[in-house]
Formats: structure tokens, sequence, C-alpha cells
């Protein structure tokens, strides 16, 4: 019986297959490879849903912002500019004048961006409004309007919305707020014109590195101090660029590069900061403009 016994052991033990340690440790190399091919991959699949998401939620807002042109004799929203607790820039709160014109809270926020709104109540608001598309004037107390859209000499290559990170907005207060003291905001819906240092979305008439643009570099101009700069980064929130709406409602991912960032240029002919130069397109020393219209996607309206 003993014998008998060891004999089904060992024919029991000879049946019995397995992997040799050499030959898991190759099967976890092969999956570690497989896996370091696809995971960019569907990370890239992925970020294109959310960059097509973003391109709706701007569609939305393009419609909204022309149908607030439609109400209020041609012209582009101008912001709130001012509260009860002194001057703001123009361009600022413009997401609070489209709100009537906007069903959901949501259609503000990107599904790239990983803000966090800064207040209970508060609503990450993804986008900045061109501040270029309020009427510029010499003295600060007055209440600028917004452009008129027939003045614009190319809508079509003129940014309207474009990418922001890091500014939350109270949409559920009537102007955002503005009209309390202290604002019921951290920050407004923000404007600028592409610049450094010309992002403007505070509670006061100042600007500040924590409000961002998600546009990477614009215009070709570097961040003077990477570590001190109003951009995320160089690249941009969407596979080395980002989304804009232009005046005449369209959207369009583009790379910051290709946008011309700046004060308004004085003709559509300009050359951002009018280099080469142009008779007729010369800005006060110091000032950056952006390029005219007839020359692609810019922040200027001429």
């Amino acid at each position: 019986m003993k014998t008998r016994l060891k004999t089904r052991v060992r024919q029991f033990g000879a049946c019995q297959t397995g992997f040799t340690l050499m030959e898991l440790l190759t099967v976890v190399a092969i999956v570690v490879v497989i896996a370091a091919i696809l995971f960019p991959v569907f990370a890239l699949a992925r970020e294109k849903g959310r960059t097509a998401a973003c391109l709706s939620n701007e569609k939305q807002m393009a419609l909204a912002v022309m149908q607030y042109v439609t109400d209020n004799d041609f012209t582009y929203p101008n912001g709130i500019q001012a509260t009860s607790a002194g001057r703001i820039w123009q361009g600022e709160g413009w997401a609070s004048q489209c709100m009537p014109y906007i069903k959901s809270q949501a259609v503000f926020t990107c599904p790239s961006d990983l803000s966090k709104p800064a207040r209970f109540g508060e609503t990450v608001v993804s986008y900045g409004y061109n501040i270029n598309l309020v009427e510029q004037g010499q003295g600060y107390e007055d209440i600028l309007s917004g452009e008129h859209e027939p003045e614009l000499t190319a809508p079509s290559q003129t940014v309207m919305l474009f990418e922001t990170a890091q500014v939350s907005v109270n949409l559920g207060s009537p102007r955002e707020g503005a009209d309390e003291n202290p604002p019921n905001s951290t920050n407004f819906s923000a404007s600028g014109n592409g610049l450094d240092n010309r992002l403007y979305a505070q509670t006061d008439a100042s600007t500040s590195t924590a409000n961002k643009y998600a546009t990477g570099y614009l215009g070709g101009r570097a961040a003077t101090n990477p570590l001190v700069t109003q951009f995320s980064n160089a690249r941009g929130r969407h596979s080395q660029g980002s989304n804009y709406t232009f005046c005449d409602g369209h959207t369009h991912w583009l790379p910051g590069s290709a946008v011309s960032s700046g004060v308004r240029a004085a003709a559509e002919n300009c050359a951002q900061d009018n280099i080469p130069a142009i008779a007729g397109c010369a800005m006060p020393p110091g000032v950056l403009s952006a390029s005219g219209t007839s020359r692609g996607a810019t922040f200027s309206s001429y």
C-alpha cells in the first residue's frame, strides 16, 4: 500500500506543469512594454474627446454672445468695469452678461481644466474674453461700450474667447457679486489681450499671476520669467495648443504661436509690434500690439 501511494505521487508530480521564473519575468516585461505603448494612446484619445467637448462649450458661448450682440444694438459685451469698491478692467464680468442666453453653468468649464472653485457656490470659468472688443477710452472713469459688430474688419480672424485657468466665479449672483461689498466672488470672468500681466480677473483694478492663460505662449512671445508668469505652461491646454472662438461665431483649435497677441492694431495690414515696420502702424514706445486682421488669427479687431 505504501509503495503504491508513492508511485501515484510520483506519477501525479510528473504530470504537473508550470512556469519558470524566467518565463514569468518575460511575460511581465511584455505586458509592461504593451502598457507603455497603449497608455499614451489612450490618454491622447481621451484628450481628443475633452478637446471636442471644450469646443462644444465654446460654440454654445459663441451663440450666447451673438444673441447678446443682437439684443444690444449690435455691440459686444463690455463687462462690469466697476464695483461698489471701485474700478476694475473692462471686459471682466462678460460671463454674467451672457448668462441669460445659456441654460447651464457647466458650459463655462472645460473638461480639461483642473482648477477648483475658490469658494462654495462658484463655478470654474475656463474661458476669457478679448478685452480689445471693448472700446478704448482716454478717461479711466468712463464706462466703455463694447465694440460695434459692423466696425470689425474681419470677424472670422478676430479672437473673441480664449482658454484660461484658475478663475472661479459666482455666476449665480447678479453681476458676479460686483454689487456686494466685498464682492461675492474671488474673481470675475476674465478678460485680456494675450499679453503676460494683461489677464484681468481680480475684483479690483489689478492683475495677478494666480489667474492663468491656458493657451500656451501667444504670438511667439515667450514669458520673460517662466517662474512668474500668467501662462500656465508654454504649450497650451490641449495637445500643444488650445481652443478659440472668433467673432463670427466659429470655433477652432490653434497653437499659441499662430495667434497674435497685444493691443489693437492701428490697421488691418499691420504686423505684430509693427515688425517689419509699415507706414501708419507705429505704436507708442513700449506698447506691444497685435497684428492686423489681414494677417491671421489675432486679438486685434482691426
